[in-house]
This record gives structure tokens, sequence and C-alpha cells, in this order.
């Protein structure tokens, strides 16, 4: 059994807070300086009971403290017992991933806080008579749930922001189902998920690469593999031929000569385009000469003088050398472009022959067609056939864990028949509750495997469900239920921490609050503890509440009174 006994802190920064057996409040109460009884820090009371139970720090309110209210170096500290081994739990927000737990007087320091969820793991189920069972932390889900999670499903016990997918394994081991076949299934579900991904993306692409479904794919395969086994038969007909290697060598080299003078061609035609940009009058004229002539002339001095006409003569020599040159060149590159344009038409029409004789032996009109389509189709062919091998195998792995799946379906489903004695009891406790704060027993609780995602379908029915306030009675008859069915509380740890269920209507609020007054010595052997609000039962409803308040009242919070003793503005997560 898991009992908390005390919550405290050193250095002492908030009252500490003693618990007990049975029933334990924590109440949120007015004061002479208000009538509010919310943001008392009755919430954060129960995440520092958390908080030291390992609950994960990013998605506890005790990291979104500001560190000048509350100094990082406080030891949070918990007394707890489980069974009859103390247990004293000591975590820092700055050393979060580093706390000590001291059993039994022997202090253990962990340097991560999953080493110290083991040991706790160890002590929790140490009397287990099932070779599985759950975490440590998963135990915890169901039986302190998170006020965030608005109480909304019986399983989901998280924050709902968090989309955190629904865990039965504390549930079916409460029920004394084996949680084997369903730890299984959910494992064969995610490669059942991968696989459908990958099938699907390749699905995705062969209909892409064929232009229809999928079931028209093979068609489309045994189609190419024709048309490649008739090409290639045109091939090998060719290299019958006893003179298809010589043809085939020739027509070989004929192209690439081809090649050859085409790029030649095209380097001499720019050249050609070149030499005819700088044909005609682009020279300097006579008129630009005399006047550079004039400029100058007053500053070169009579011993360099020249005359204007022999400058111009000079001028005139170099003009006519450059035409010249220019017009040599021309001349040599047109006689070689016509002498390439001839060898061009020559190897061109040789070419065209010697393929021609590939035309009788495969209908094809060159030798380059019949490789560029064998190798085209044969492309096709090897990535299409490849791919819907690749489908065929994955659908054949899908369809082995879907089967291995459905065995794991049938275990669980009979690991629920075998226990069905401990669900009748449970429902007849539910029973029982609903009668007592409703009046009937328009209520039912089912469980079974199905073959759907959740691979576990737990249905809970009361009178007038869907309601806000319903779902939370629903919640509370459930949780209440595992406690107070001897079947399911043989697997208990004993601990229930209900904070802020009670949003409900007034009479089902006095009703269950009687329930558990009816109860409470029945819950003697377990502890539960709830946090509410006293301004929730007026002063008409307190004639009728059976429930001793004050006899259970554990802290009292106000406004002044407050569970830091401060006001403060919560962190926003980064």
């Amino acid at each position: 059994m898991l009992r908390i006994n005390k919550l405290y802190s050193m250095p002492e920064s908030f009252e500490p807070v003693s618990f007990y057996s049975g029933i334990n409040l924590i109440l949120g109460e007015k004061d002479d300086t208000s009538n509010k009884t919310n943001g008392v820090g009755k919430t954060l009371l129960i995440e520092f009971i958390n908080f030291c139970l390992l609950k994960e720090f990013k998605s506890s309110r005790v990291s979104k403290i500001p560190h000048s209210d509350f100094s990082k170096d406080i030891l949070i500290c918990l007394d707890f017992n489980i069974g009859d081994i103390n247990i004293i739990s000591q975590r820092s927000i700055g050393k979060h991933n580093e706390p000590t737990l001291i059993i039994n007087g022997k202090t253990i320091e962990f340097s991560g806080v999953d080493d110290a969820l083991s040991h706790l793991s160890n002590l929790t189920f140490k009397n287990s008579k099932v070779f599985l069972h759950p975490s440590f932390r998963t135990m915890l889900g169901p039986l302190i749930r998170d006020e965030r999670s608005e109480f909304k499903s019986i399983v989901e016990c998280f924050d709902t922001k968090l989309h955190i997918p629904a865990d039965y394994t504390p549930h079916l081991y409460l029920l004394g189902i084996d949680i084997s076949p369903y730890k299984e299934a959910k494992i064969l579900q995610r490669e059942i998920d991968d696989l459908s991904t990958t099938k699907n993306k390749i699905k995705k692409d062969i209909e892409f690469l064929t232009g229809s479904k999928i079931s028209s794919a093979k068609a489309e395969v045994n189609d190419l593999k024709s048309k490649v086994e008739h090409i290639k038969k045109a091939m090998d007909a060719l290299d019958s031929d006893s003179s298809y290697e010589m043809i085939k060598d020739e027509v070989a080299e004929l192209e690439s000569s081809l090649e050859e003078l085409r790029n030649k061609r095209t380097i001499l035609k720019l050249e050609l385009s070149r030499i005819n940009s700088l044909v005609g009058d682009v020279y300097i004229n006579d008129e630009e000469v005399v006047e550079v002539y004039n400029k100058f002339k007053v500053g070169l001095g009579d011993a360099i003088k020249k005359e204007l006409d022999d400058v111009i003569s000079f001028k005139k020599k170099i003009d006519h050398f450059q035409h010249t040159l220019l017009n040599t060149r021309k001349e040599t590159l047109l006689s070689e472009l016509r002498k390439i344009s001839d060898k061009l038409y020559t190897v061109n029409k040789l070419c065209k022959e010697k393929a021609s004789v590939f035309e009788q032996a495969g209908g094809f009109k060159s030798l380059k067609i019949l490789i560029m389509t064998y190798q085209k189709k044969l492309e096709e062919y090897s990535q299409l056939s490849s791919l819907i091998k690749k489908f065929e195998e994955f659908d054949s792995k899908w369809k082995l864990k879907k089967s291995e799946r459905s065995s794991m379906i049938i275990s669980l489903d009979l690991s629920i028949m075998d226990n069905e004695t401990t669900i009748e009891s449970f429902e007849e406790t539910i029973l029982s509750m609903h009668e007592y704060v409703f009046g009937n027993r328009k209520c039912s609780f089912e469980i079974k495997a199905t073959e759907k995602k959740e691979i576990i379908s737990m249905d809970l029915r009361i009178d007038d469900d869907g309601s806000h306030s319903n779902e939370r009675e629903k919640v509370f008859f459930y949780d209440l239920a595992l406690l107070l069915t001897e079947e399911t509380f043989e697997r208990h740890p004993g601990l229930l921490i209900h904070d802020n269920i009670f949003d409900v209507d007034q009479d089902t609020l006095i009703k269950s609050l009687n329930y558990l007054a009816e109860k409470s010595s029945c819950l003697n052997d377990a502890q539960y503890i709830l946090t509410l609000n006293s301004d929730k039962i007026s002063e008409i409803d307190k004639r009728e509440l059976k429930l001793d308040i004050n006899f259970f009242k554990r802290a009292s919070l106000t406004k002044t009174s407050r569970f830091l003793g401060r006001r403060y503005q919560e962190k926003s997560r980064s």
C-alpha cells in the first residue's frame, strides 16, 4: 500500500501538511478579506506531492513557479510508505533530475529520475503475483489525475492540451487482466502503422508511374515485360547476323566522326562571325587623325614633329595591312567550311546507308532508336516491378503483423473472460454508488478487446450521460469503486487523489460526500485525498451533509493563508 504521511520543505517554506489513512480533505475556505476560495494553492499542494513522486518536471506546475517566489534550491520533501517501507523523497526545482530517496533511513542519491522511478517501481510491485505490471508513474496516472484533464474520461488522466494517448495498462492491471497481450498489441499496432505509411507511399509511386490504380499495376508490368522481351528478340536477331558487329562498329565510328565534324564546323562559324563583325569602315578616319595631330603638335617639339601627310600615309598602310590579313583568314575559313560541309554530307550519307542494314532485322530505322527504346522500356519495367515487389513485401509484413495483433487481442479477450467475476463485482460497486447518488441503477460498465487502434474499449454509462457534471461524477464512481471493490483493491496501491473533481451540481455533491461518509470505515485501509472548496456547501446543505468536514480536514487554505504564503504569477513555458 502507498500511503502519504507528510509534505514539507527544507528549509521550511510552507506550512507542513500531515496525512492519515482514510479520507483527507484539503479545503479552500473564505476568510475576512475574501469570499473567494479559488487560487489559494490546493492544486499546487497536490502538484508538490506529485513532484516528490517524480512526476515529469516539464509537465508539472512546479516548473512554472518563479524562482523569486520559491527558491530553486529549496528541497520539497514527501514522507510516504510503500507497505512497511518508509521513504522520504527530496527533490528541488534546481536539481529536479537528481532526486534523493531516504529508504528506511538509508540515503540514496540518484543522478537521474529514471533510476529512482525504477527503484520505486520495484518496491511498489515486489509482491505482485503477475510477472508484468505497469511502471510506477503509469500506475499513478489514474490515481492522481491532473486537474487539467477536466475529468472527461475514465482512461485519459492528463492535461487535455498534451494529447497523451490513452494507456489502459493500469486499468487492466487493477481489474486483474493480463497486460502482456495488450502491451504486445500496442507494439504491433505501431509497427502496423509504420508499415501502412510505407505501403501507402509505394502505392502512390506505383499509381503515379502507371497512371492507374494499384490493382492494374501487375497488368502494366506484364505489358512492359512483353515489350522488353520483344525488343530484346529484335536485338538478338541483329546479333545473329555475322556482319552485325562489323556494321555496328562502323556506324558507331561514323556517328563519332559526324559529331566531331559538327563541332569543328561550329567553331569555324564562330570565328567567321567575329571576322565579319570587323569588316567595314570601323577604323579611325582621316579627319580624326588631323584633329588629334593638331591638338598635340605644339607640345611635341621640333625634334620629333612629323608632317600630317606622312602620318595619314602611315595610317593607311596599317589599314590596308589589317584588311589584307582579315580577308585572307576569311577566305581560308570559308574554304575549310566548304570542305567540312562536303565531308559531313558524305559521312552522313554513309552512316544512313550502314544503319539501313538494321531495318530488315528488327523493323527499326536505326540502331540508336533500337537501343534507346530497349533501355527506356527496361528501366520502366525494372522500376515498376521493383516497386510492386516492395509493395507486396510490405503488404505481407503488414498482414502478418495484423494476424499477430489479432492473436494478442484474442488472448486479451480470454483474459477478460477469465476475470469476469472481478468485472461483475466492480460493476456492482458502481451500481450501488449510482443508486445512492442518483436513486436508480441505470448504469453499466463494459470492457472488451477490439480490433480498433485503441485495442481496449472501456465504457461506463451512468444516468444522464454527457453533461459536464455527470462526466466528473462518472470518474468519481470509477476511481472510488477500484478502491472499494475487494478484488481490485488487492492490486491497488491504496492511494487516490482527486483535485477539484466535484465541479458538479449541489445535489450530486452532497450525496457523493455522504457516500464517502458511509464508506469512511471501508477507506481506512486506503488513503483518499480530496481538494474541496467550502463555499460549494451552503448552510442548508450542511444540514444534510453527513461527512464531518472538520474531522477530515488536513489543510485550510485562504486568500490570506495561501499554500506558499504568497501570490505569484506562473511563468509561461518557452
